[in-house]
């Protein structure tokens, strides 16, 4: 038995150690990387970080602390104190990254005020829903001297890590970064915005993704462009609406306040919202309904109509957290009986937006004739239709895209092109970019949410209505008389497009025209 235990394939314990002991030098090297401008420390080592950045800091250390939805900046108490110890022998300046709406600016005010009660230039800076969200990491992030990098960083597996580099571009981002947000310190409420009207629905969005991805299993039917479930739209539409990837009315919300306040102070009451992948186009109806005397009007009268219930549940629980009511309709817009009934009283307007190109063009004419119909005469249609003979990037291929495609092919990015040719790897990418710098504030994993951003992009279908003019003609042979049309580019969600912005009034008899 003893000869077994020394055979020629028995190793001994000194060398099972050392086998282990280059394991981990291959885990650090990998964990760590070998760029010798930059270190990378779990976690758990913040406290010795940040006591051993401070004593290294010369002149200057400049912070961007994001504030969590819940309202609790992620200072410790012990690097709280180790920074007030710094502020008295050089200058500490920080930038509290608020989301719109989403903490009580109260407890902000606090911290910012306790800040500079210990000598800490504190300011807070207002990050909103419109495309900021994008740009903008909700991690912290320090700039030393203008020349050492410190962040947080979360990987792949979900575990936090602290990131110091001098990586030159790394710095020069940081700087660039630090330096639009000072700019916006003094001035939160003019706070420049990619779309310069409509309803701020940060605070809301945060609160209600997690709500709808979860409930969109359960309360998911059917829609226009999937009759078997639409559960892959509804349960990720606000996480891509949250970082701009989908189309929403805030790519044309000048157009959408300007036509919608325009309304109400002609005397729209009776409102029907046809349509709505969530509460966001409710909430620029009730905005522009308060716009004339800050209140709801005593007799506005909201409807929400859509195939699935999901939507309508959202526009439920919006309308309860501002205060207003809504009155919803699970409903097929493109059948007549069921139209009809809702049609006796007639509405003053129907709104929505992106909705007709979920149909193919004979479809369409059924939509706008259901739309006629549910018009009082003279009512109006205030809506946009993407044109796609306009977009920037055609697809390449005679299939379309599937989530199973090929490997991608990296391309150079142009303005706003794809940087690959599958445009579903490209959205998933954009996505993950976008969404990296806020995971603390995203109950789902990101690896989760972006499978569900792809399932997104392979599977979102708009049809080809033709170019403006077809449009138009559309709504003609429906009995529509064009009021306003124009024509904007906007970024688009797998390539850059124009949509038509237009309004529509119905005819005095309601003639509808086929053909």
């Amino acid at each position: 038995m003893g000869g077994q235990d020394e055979g020629p394939g028995r190793r001994s314990p000194a060398d099972l150690i050392e086998r282990a002991r280059r394991a981990s030098l291959f885990y650090r090297a990998s964990y760590e990387g070998t760029d010798p401008h930059q270190v990378r420390l779990p976690a758990a080592a913040g406290d010795e970080l940040i006591q051993g950045i401070a004593a290294g800091v010369d002149t200057e250390l400049c912070q961007i602390v994001p504030f969590a939805a819940a309202g609790q900046s992620s200072q410790a108490p012990f690097s709280r104190a180790v920074w007030r110890q710094l502020a008295a022998r050089c200058v500490v300046q920080r930038l509290y990254l608020v989301p719109t709406g989403g903490v009580d600016t109260d407890e902000v005010d606090r911290q910012i005020v306790e800040d500079r009660h210990h000598k800490l230039q504190a300011f807070s800076v207002p990050i909103s829903l419109a495309g900021e969200m994008a740009t903008v990491p909700m991690n912290d992030m320090w700039l030393i001297d203008r020349s050492v990098v410190v962040r947080q960083e979360t990987g792949t597996d979900g575990l936090a890590s602290w990131v110091v580099t001098g990586n030159s571009e790394e710095v020069d981002r940081a700087r660039r970064l630090w330096e639009e947000l000072m700019g916006r310190r003094c001035a939160p409420t003019t706070v420049a915005r990619q779309y310069p009207a409509g309803p701020e629905l940060t605070r809301w969005i945060l609160r209600s993704a997690s709500m709808l991805y979860a409930m969109a299993p359960m309360s998911c039917t059917t829609s226009h462009f999937d009759r078997k479930s639409c559960v892959w739209y509804h349960s990720a539409w606000q996480y891509l609406r949250l970082f701009d990837m989908v189309s929403s009315p805030n790519w044309h919300a000048t157009f959408y306040t300007t036509q919608l306040v325009e309304a109400v102070r002609g005397g729209a009451r009776r409102i029907l919202i046809s349509g709505a992948a969530d509460y966001t186009m409710l909430a620029f109806v009730l905005d522009a309904a308060r716009a004339l005397t800050g209140r709801l009007p005593d007799d506005l009268d909201v409807h929400a109509l859509d195939l699935c219930e999901t939507p309508l549940l959202a526009c439920r629980w919006y309308a309860a957290q501002v205060g207003a009511e809504v009155t919803v309709h699970r409903r097929d817009i493109t059948r007549p009986d069921q139209v009809d009934e809702l049609a006796d009283d007639g509405f003053d307007l129907v709104v929505t937006d992106a909705f007709l190109t979920r149909f193919d063009r004979r479809a369409v004419d059924t939509v706008l004739q259901s739309w006629s119909r549910l018009l009082r005469p003279g009512g109006r249609v205030i809506t946009t239709v993407r044109l796609h003979p306009e977009n920037e990037w055609p697809r390449r291929g005679p299939e379309p895209l599937d989530e199973d495609g090929e490997a991608a092919e990296e391309e150079p990015q142009q303005g706003g092109q794809p940087r690959m040719t599958n445009l579903v790897d490209d959205f998933e990418l954009r996505f993950r970019e976008r969404a990296a710098g806020w995971r603390t504030l995203l109950p789902v994993e990101l690896e989760e949410l972006s499978r569900a951003a792809r399932r997104y992009a392979a599977q979102m279908t708009s049809n080809d209505l033709g170019d403006a003019a077809e449009v138009q003609e559309a709504f003609r042979r429906s009995g529509f008389r064009l009021s306003t049309c124009d024509v904007g580019r906007v970024g688009g969600e797998l390539v850059g497009t124009e949509y038509i912005r237009l309004t529509a009034d119905s005819s005095s008899d309601r003639t509808v025209t086929s053909g």
